[in-house]
């Protein structure tokens, strides 16, 4: 595995509009804002997965 893997998106134009104008309907203030979000609760969830593991 990576030892420092990275999140690399290549979308087009109009698909970054599509997925800007959902973010902002979710209540984001912007894409950035989305993505610090999405990857605290995945961070989370894989510390919760991993104490559920652990447990087994």
């Amino acid at each position: 595995m990576a030892t420092n893997p990275r999140l690399q998106v290549r979308d087009t134009e109009e698909e970054l509009k599509k997925l800007d104008k959902a973010i902002k309907n979710l209540g984001y203030k912007d894409r950035a804002d989305w993505y610090r979000d999405m990857k605290r609760k995945t961070i989370e969830e894989s510390k919760r997965m991993s104490r559920l593991k652990g447990k087994g």
